[in-house]
């Protein structure tokens, strides 16, 4: 479905049409679905949340959320990768595997759209204490990483949700590939590169 029919949609579903609801139910859950596959299918092993579960869940958080000032696609989609990324921790955290260790929930960085392979696995969990710690700091490029890991979002879907330019989109990647790669290797490092 196009951006534009999406964008329509959310306005209508904000409005309370009921038929909206269901519309864009049918058009954006294959695409949460597909997102949450594709977060899913990164855990290396031990993983036991389905596809359709996180989907399902992450659909009930975003109808709850139905006032929200929904902008356009980019900004919904935005919104569900946030929803994602906490529905993720906060299964791998009910299963207490942080407390636990063993059988924790991999996800390799390698398949994160280019973010750097720094160990053979890095866990869930660190990947929301680095990115919590980089919103503390940069909250824009936190949201960057959000989207780019969390809902597999292009450059240019990340630019229009981020209100940039797609070069800034480009050159904040990149330093963001390397301070999470800074942080990843080395937890308690103080400086970024």
């Amino acid at each position: 479905m196009t951006a534009p029919a999406i964008t329509d949609l959310l306005e209508r579903w904000r409005a309370g049409e009921a038929d909206a609801a269901d519309a864009l139910m049918r058009a954006v859950y294959p695409m949460l679905r597909e997102i949450a596959g594709m977060r899913l299918r990164r855990y290396a092993r031990g993983a036991t949340l389905q596809p359709t579960e996180l989907a399902n869940e992450a659909y009930a958080r975003l109808h709850q959320a139905r006032a929200t000032d929904w902008r356009d696609r980019a900004h919904f989609f935005a919104f569900s990768a946030r929803v994602i990324r906490n529905l993720a921790v906060d299964h791998v955290r009910a299963r207490g595997r942080d407390k636990r260790g063993g059988d924790v929930v991999l996800v390799p960085l390698a398949d994160a759209h280019e973010l750097p392979q720094l160990a053979p696995d890095v866990d869930v969990l660190a990947i929301d204490r680095v990115l919590s710690e980089l919103e503390r700091e940069d909250a824009e490029l936190a949201q960057i990483v959000e989207l780019k890991f969390f809902s597999g979002l292009e450059t240019d879907e990340i630019a229009e949700a981020c209100g940039i330019s797609r070069a800034t989109v480009v050159r904040r990647w990149r330093y963001a590939r390397a301070w999470l790669a800074a942080r990843l290797a080395d937890p308690g490092a103080d400086d970024a590169p």
